[in-house]
């Protein structure tokens, strides 16, 4: 409808009529104003409803018993991966085919490959002391998992997936110190580790270590290693559970691992890798 053609037909209408019209657009207008804080409170239910709360111990007690259980459950552990890899820590962007081989509690053996079947690393993992070996170069690097120094362009790598893997596991630093706090919203549990002592070097020791859980499948979803309560430095996140087979005490039952695992070192430095599994195999001969 034109302009010109509206204004007649506007002023044809009543003067009563032209005046209950402009107060039921006031009202309509005033009335969705009214709705502001409605809206409001009902976005801060929401917030509340979401806010963490203290578990009781007992039911603190239950998820960790449940991390614990898991990690105990698996006393060998093989697997073949794809490896996305990114960050400054590397020359260039990289995408590696991979394999692991674990046994509980702290020997773990990483192999990576390049195209056509070239191995660009091997790492042998033995409680803190590890050995990095680079066939191409012939060249052979010994150190301490928690030392925070990098003396090779794969090493931030290398620590980021013994985390990632670490994650598959369950092993979490700190899970068997007494001082440990459980919160819980609707979706999840918080698992906060207190840090260590401050030293005069950064270990992985000072890391408060922080933990999501997934409140209905008690399975772990996120851990977080933190200066302090905002400045998170390694984080790590679990995707696509699924049922493997595990072998124990002649009987076979299913353990869920995730699949995907993404570590992310969040310094300038860092960087990060994803790693995407293809098999799991758990307590082989």
């Amino acid at each position: 409808m034109k302009l010109a053609t509206f204004g007649k037909q506007w002023s044809a209408i009543p003067h009563k009529w032209q005046g209950l019209t402009d107060r039921y657009i006031k009202m309509n207008i005033l009335s969705r104003w009214a709705v502001l804080p409605l809206v409001f409170l009902v976005g801060c239910a929401g917030l509340f409803q979401a806010a963490l709360r203290p578990v009781e111990d007992e039911e603190g007690q239950r998820v960790l018993e449940a991390l614990r259980q898991k990690e105990a459950t698996i006393s060998t552990l093989r697997g073949l991966f794809q490896a996305s890899i990114s960050g400054s820590g590397i020359p260039l962007s990289q995408n590696l085919q991979g394999m692991f081989s674990y046994v509980r509690p702290d020997v773990l053996n990483l192999k990576g490959y390049i195209r056509l079947g070239v191995p660009v690393m091997d790492f042998h993992r033995e409680g803190n002391q590890y050995e990095l070996y680079f066939p191409a170069e012939g060249k052979v690097v010994t150190g301490r998992v928690d030392e925070p120094t990098a003396r090779t362009q794969w090493d931030q790598t290398v620590m980021l997936s013994v985390r990632a893997l670490d994650a598959v596991l369950g092993k979490i630093s700190g899970l068997s110190s007494s001082d440990v706090r459980v919160w819980k919203n609707e979706d999840r549990y918080r698992i906060d580790m207190a840090a260590g002592q401050p030293s005069s070097t950064s270990s992985q020791e000072d890391f408060t270590v922080r933990t999501w859980v997934d409140a209905q499948t008690l399975e772990l979803t996120s851990i977080e290693y933190r200066r302090a309560f905002d400045d998170m430095v390694v984080s790590v996140e679990c995707e696509d559970y699924r049922e493997v087979k595990v072998k124990a005490s002649g009987e076979v039952s299913p353990v869920r691992l995730p699949f995907v695992v993404r570590a992310t070192d969040h310094r300038p430095s860092g960087g990060s890798i994803t790693l995407h599994f293809q098999e799991f195999i758990v307590n082989a001969a």
